[in-house]
């Protein structure tokens, strides 16, 4: 696991001009200045893909199965209300996949396994450590922002005795935020999530922690301890305690890579076994805005790597039923070709026959 602090006094937009202290795994510190170079960059999500009729059928009726996720992020609608893409959200259940821009319906992602179990080992771990049962799992609970943008996060965790608190502190439509919250990227580009992040959910008064699980694509092959080759990497920005450059970018508190390849497609070795990866979460964090409880408890260590074991999981039942998908084509072919050896095999005994009737 990564550690670093920034020493420096007075922090630029430019990473260079700052003095980080890392361990010596350098996957962790590539994945670090990677997602710097990405805060710094600053730029909008230009998306000029528009759905074609194919595609619109999520919209229409539920079936995603036509989306290319190579065309993400996708503009699915365009002139829509809230209020219909809030009903539209509820009956094709999208509602974590899309997003609201500006009367504009936004495909962020598409439902995956991998996708579903990271956030869903996530939570289990995270509710096992908490004894006293005094945070409440609000699920994906979508928030709303000003000028017309919505968000909602994979998975949204509040205080059960968060008092009433001012209006300054709760969404256009009065729904309190969440203090943590947890976000999985799989399709959806790191660019796009972490511009999620910096400018949604790290906006004045909003959540305190927030931490991203981006699943790269994976690679052909197994390592040598015969896990199947992807690049798997945490985020976590913090509110209180991330680092600010002076352009006012929060920037990650901590990164951390748990998958069996780094940013260069090497193998990696540094999340091989239990709390070989760990991720802390403060409950001065988690209580923000509430009395804290007593006794207080120790920080929420959610163990990264029970989370690539469960992804991994989901990846080779997926290899596996494209391999039965691929037997059956291969047999349904050759069935196909014997049939039409034996048909051509069949005239020619009947042209034989014909010939010699003649």
């Amino acid at each position: 696991m990564m550690v670093y602090e920034i020493t420096s006094s007075t922090s630029s937009c430019s990473s260079s001009q700052q003095d980080f202290i890392f361990d010596s795994l350098d996957a962790n510190k590539q994945a670090f200045i990677e997602c710097i170079k990405v805060i710094e960059a600053n730029i909008e999500d230009i998306i000029i893909n528009k759905a074609n009729e194919k595609e619109k059928k999520w919209w229409i009726d539920g079936n995603y199965k036509f989306i290319d996720e190579n065309r993400l992020p996708l503009i699915l609608m365009e002139n829509v209300t809230y209020d219909e893409f809030e009903k539209k959200c509820e009956k094709a259940t999208a509602s974590k996949f899309w997003e609201y821009r500006d009367k504009n319906v936004i495909i962020i992602e598409l439902p995956k396994g991998d996708y579903e179990v990271a956030h869903r080992e996530f939570i289990r771990q995270f509710i096992r450590q908490d004894p006293q049962d005094i945070v409440r799992d609000i699920g994906s609970k979508r928030f709303k922002g000003s000028k017309g943008s919505s968000k909602q996060a994979d998975v949204s965790l509040v205080p059960k005795y968060l008092p009433n608190l001012p209006k300054y502190l709760s969404d256009s439509e009065g729904n309190t935020w969440p203090t943590i919250i947890c976000e999985t990227a799989s399709t959806q580009s790191l660019k796009s999530i972490i511009q999620k992040t910096t400018k949604f959910w790290l906006a004045p008064n909003r959540v305190e922690d927030i931490i991203i699980f981006k699943l790269w694509p994976s690679k052909l092959g197994r390592n040598q301890n015969r896990n199947l080759l992807r690049r798997l990497t945490c985020y976590k920005f913090c509110r209180r305690t991330s680092p600010k450059d002076v352009c006012g970018n929060y920037q990650p508190i901590q990164v951390i890579e748990f998958g069996t390849i780094n940013s260069d497609g090497n193998p990696y070795y540094g999340c091989s076994t239990l709390g070989s990866c760990t991720l802390s979460i403060s409950p001065h964090c988690i209580y923000k805005g509430c009395t804290y409880p007593y006794p207080l408890t120790d920080d929420v260590v959610i163990d990264l790597f029970s989370i690539q074991q469960e992804i991994f999981a989901v990846m080779k039942k997926d290899v596996i039923r494209k391999d039965i998908i691929r037997k059956v084509v291969i047999r349904k072919d050759v069935i196909r070709k014997d049939v039409m050896k034996k048909n051509v095999m069949k005239k020619g005994v009947m042209k034989k026959r014909f010939i010699k009737k003649k």
